[in-house]
């Protein structure tokens, strides 16, 4: 539950906020975006930090500012973390604005000179705001730094676009960053669920230790290219083409390419997938390429969204949507990458559970290149490439 504090400020304080050069400026940048937010600080005045010590009880330095956020749009239920352990949330009103702020189950009308303060660790979201700017002082810990959770980690994609099951919240901009409240270990590289409302690019990987541009809230969850374990490679054993599965394949094992002959495998990789039980088109998922679609095959393959298979030509349409997924079309061996998630041909698979999944890197000198290979008796798909397999791919690493 929280404490409710109205009259916090003066008229005159409240005024003076609102119309500060750097509270002006923000909101100009907000205003050319549908949702976000925009964080900024201000030097505190002498009135201000008295009228904050004497109702919330804060003890304040005279060189303190104080930080400061535009928000437009609902924000999703989290709770606040921060650079360090903090007892409680501060925070306080500036402008009227429809909805509701939600704090443990609780719900507060959003009203100018308004403060609320609450215990670390209740959850709170706002909703129904109508994504009317809203200015607040805050939200900050006792030793006035900024707080929230900006970051919020998911195990799959289906989770992050419905807000639930989160691994973890980050009180930061700098991926894997969270400390107790963080991801855990185990993964070391995500994207941006398409609900994520922040600027930064939701079309690439960031690994960990990468900052995204602080004007909004993300939801992450991890990146998984890969082939379901039992996957057949075509490969070269004792000078006779062979297809092994794809857990069989070891440093050195010749694999045969679209374009380049036999290449050895430098780097190869195990991981686990949760797959959900609907039939959702995300790309954090298990598809099925069945052999009644895909006539090349032998065997029904099973691999993630964001593996793609190799054609050419693709429809107009897959172009549009692989932009939407990777921000521009990419090429392996003179053939686009058409992501499982993309083509209309594969279809979520919707065995829930968990699944082992593996990829794989062959040997070239430009570690950020890969190949085009044949899977379960001769449907082209791309392989990983070095630099990807190394530091993207969330999975335990062998060989090399």
């Amino acid at each position: 539950m929280a404490s409710i504090f109205t009259n916090v400020l003066s008229n005159e304080e409240v005024d003076y906020l609102n119309h500060l050069p750097e509270v002006l400026s923000a909101k100009a940048s907000l205003d050319a975006r549908s949702s976000g937010m925009v964080y900024f600080s201000v030097p505190i005045t002498d009135s201000i930090r008295a009228a904050l010590q004497s109702r919330f009880g804060l003890q304040l330095s005279t060189d303190s500012s104080i930080p400061m956020r535009w928000i437009k749009g609902d924000t999703a239920p989290h709770v606040d973390v921060s650079s360090s352990t903090f007892e409680n949330t501060y925070l306080l009103y500036l402008n009227d604005s429809p909805g509701e702020l939600i704090v443990n189950a609780q719900s507060y009308a959003i009203q100018a000179n308004t403060g609320f303060v609450f215990n670390e660790g209740l959850p709170h979201e706002t909703q129904c705001t109508e994504h009317v700017p809203r200015l607040l002082l805050g939200p900050m810990n006792e030793f006035a730094q900024s707080v929230g959770s900006p970051l919020v980690y998911f195990s799959n994609e289906a989770d992050a676009l419905s807000f639930s099951n989160p691994l973890g919240y980050g009180g930061g901009f700098v991926v894997g960053s969270g400390g107790p409240f963080g991801p855990g270990g185990g993964y070391t590289s995500w994207r941006l669920a398409s609900n994520s409302t922040g600027t930064s690019s939701k079309s690439v990987v960031y690994s960990n230790g990468s900052t995204l541009n602080p004007d909004g809230s993300y939801y992450l969850y991890p990146s998984a290219p890969c082939f379901l374990e039992g996957t057949t490679i075509l490969c070269q054993v004792d000078g006779v083409e062979h297809y092994l599965p794809v857990e069989q394949l070891k440093n050195g094992t010749l694999v045969k390419t679209s374009l380049d002959g036999y290449k050895p495998v430098v780097l190869l990789g195990k991981g686990t997938l949760l797959n959900p039980g609907n039939d959702e088109r995300t790309e954090n998922r298990l598809y099925k390429c069945s052999t009644s679609k895909y006539p090349s095959l032998k065997d029904d393959l099973y691999i993630t969204g964001c593996h793609s298979i190799l054609e050419f030509p693709i429809t107009e349409k897959q172009k549009e949507d692989t932009i939407k997924h990777l921000g521009k079309l990419f090429v392996t061996d003179k053939k686009y990458r058409l992501m499982a998630c993309v083509d209309e041909r594969a279809e979520p698979w919707n065995a829930e559970g968990t699944y082992t999944i593996w990829h794989f890197a062959l040997e070239h000198h430009d570690e950020s290149m890969n190949y085009g290979v044949y899977a379960n008796g001769g449907l082209l798909v791309e392989t990983c490439c070095i630099k990807t397999l190394k530091n993207k791919s969330n999975m335990t690493l062998f060989a090399e």
